[in-house]
């Protein structure tokens, strides 16, 4: 079994109390909030954790996290991890998060504006939600045309649903 410091993210041999290349104490670690270490995990360096930490993130809505995902977003050359940060913003929703999933419609990865698109169906009764969709319909990727196709429908059943949230 591998071990990492949870602060540095370097390989620890087994039982360590201090991290040799932080020097942080290994036990602080505990007195952390489950939310500040998933976004500690953003910077693991197994992609899995990542993307783990990242759905789960996404599953909490937590809002304090958007800022560390945008940066994280950014650096990655990773269309797997990008479209699960795009869809973990659109679970968070807000402006933020809607302005965010609207700028990952111009990724060059198909997945990742696939991701968006289908995100976009999650902002409900948003003007701006609504014009990016209506872009994405015109997307030269037809797997993200369709994913557009069915967020535009999912807005559209929302708004008949419950028209006050228009």
């Amino acid at each position: 079994m591998i071990f990492y410091c949870p602060h540095c993210w370097k390989e620890l041999p087994d039982g360590e109390a201090f991290c040799p290349y932080c020097r942080k104490k290994i036990s602080s670690w505990d007195v952390k909030t489950f939310t500040d270490k998933l976004l500690g995990a953003l910077c693991h360096p197994e992609p899995t954790t990542q993307t783990r930490a990242v759905y789960i993130l996404g599953e909490r809505k937590s809002e304090e996290a958007l800022g560390p995902l945008a940066r994280l977003f950014r650096q990655s050359k990773n269309p797997f991890l990008k479209s699960e940060i795009v869809a973990a913003a659109g679970k968070i929703g807000g402006s933020e998060a809607l302005a965010f999933v609207v700028q990952a419609l111009q990724q060059d990865s198909f997945m990742v504006r696939s991701e968006a698109a289908h995100a976009l169906g999650g902002f409900v009764g948003d003007h701006t939600a609504k014009q990016a969709l209506t872009a994405a319909l015109e997307d030269p990727s037809p797997y993200v045309r369709e994913s557009a196709r069915k967020a535009w429908e999912r807005l559209q059943c929302a708004a008949t649903a419950s028209p006050s949230r228009r």
